[in-house]
């Protein structure tokens, strides 16, 4: 199973990657010159915007999958939407985002859907290998912005280490 949306879902992880780390510099940078700030929490920060990153594109993939399965004439629902997540991403998602893309308006509770456990063990064969693809591409992308943050970070304690002992002699003068 080939999910169109893949491309979309890597670039938008990226560009939210590519941001976090963006904002963790900005903050060291901050940091270096003004003293200012924790680097544990500049640090969580960045892991939290990555981890909620890692999320969406999952799920994206998910509801990509299952809107595909809509279309073909599965019937999905919220729950089916939460069943899916919870087995082949080992957590729920946002019921609120599973009730947006896949809710109907005047269906109840009452009205079960006719998915069943074969419908999303086919599904959850189909996608796995898709999922696995998904993590290794985002690993990939979360260990290039890493190394670059390290890189960039270092370069610039070492300037700010070089400032602080040009101006240093320059006191002593």
């Amino acid at each position: 199973m080939e999910i169109p949306e893949r491309k979309t879902l890597l670039a938008l992880y990226e560009s939210d990657i590519s941001k976090a780390y963006d904002d963790l510099l900005k903050a060291f940078l901050d940091y270096l010159a003004d003293g200012v700030g924790d680097l544990r929490s500049m640090a969580g920060r960045c892991g939290a915007q990555c981890s909620a990153a890692h999320k969406r594109c999952k799920r994206g993939l998910v509801f990509a999958a299952l809107a595909s399965a809509q279309a073909e004439g599965l019937d999905i629902t919220p729950t089916v939407a939460e069943h899916l997540c919870s087995r082949l991403l080992g957590r729920g998602v946002d019921f609120r985002a599973a009730l947006s893309s896949f809710g109907t308006p005047g269906r109840t509770a009452a009205n079960k859907s006719a998915t069943g456990a074969a419908d999303l063990a086919t599904l959850e064969t189909a996608l796995s290998p898709e999922i696995f693809s998904l993590l290794v591409a985002m690993d990939g992308i979360r260990d290039r912005y890493r190394g670059q943050y390290d890189e960039r970070a270092k370069d610039a304690a070492q300037a700010a280490g070089k400032l602080a002992a040009q101006q240093a002699k320059q006191t002593r003068r």
